[in-house]
């Protein structure tokens, strides 16, 4: 177990729990090291914390909470995985939430490895946004829940 500073404060991180960027991200390419962190109060959304410069981070959550679908993966994926899109946060009090839906990460939760990737397009279905509160099922075993004293609600993408 190691101590990393966060923007959200020092946190305690297994070896086991961090995720190793595998596509960089346009712009940090010499970041590689990232934690997934997540608080309850804060529903399906999540925060990728880069363990080599403690003040970025990315709001992410599931593209269906934006009614996204891929039916595409990464040429990375040697297994399934996890799409994740980058979350927009709005500059104005009424402004709405929007997401990266033509760059989304891609998580291999089996070798705890990401990457991002450019897709050309994605499927919007019909139907109602989702209403899930909750991170991907498959992401939650890899997820670090802050103990509650510490609080990420001050962190901005």
């Amino acid at each position: 177990m190691k101590t990393y500073d966060t923007r959200f404060g020092p946190f305690s991180i297994a070896d086991e729990e961090v995720w190793h960027c595998i596509a960089p991200m346009p712009g940090f390419t010499d970041l590689q090291r990232f934690a997934l962190l997540h608080l309850p109060s804060q529903g399906p959304f999540v925060w990728l914390q880069s363990l080599d410069e403690a003040l970025i981070t990315f709001l992410l959550v599931a593209p269906e909470h934006f009614n996204i679908r891929y039916s595409q993966v990464p040429h990375f994926a040697k297994t399934s995985g996890v799409p994740m899109v980058m979350v927009i946060l709005p500059h104005t009090e009424n402004g709405t939430l929007q997401s990266n839906s033509l760059a989304p990460l891609y998580f291999l939760p089996e070798t705890r490895q990401f990457g991002q990737w450019i897709v050309e397009h994605h499927e919007v279905p019909s139907g109602p946004l989702s209403d899930v509160h909750l991170p991907p099922a498959e992401l939650q075993a890899q997820i670090i829940v802050p103990i509650q004293d510490q609080s990420l609600a001050t962190g901005t993408a």
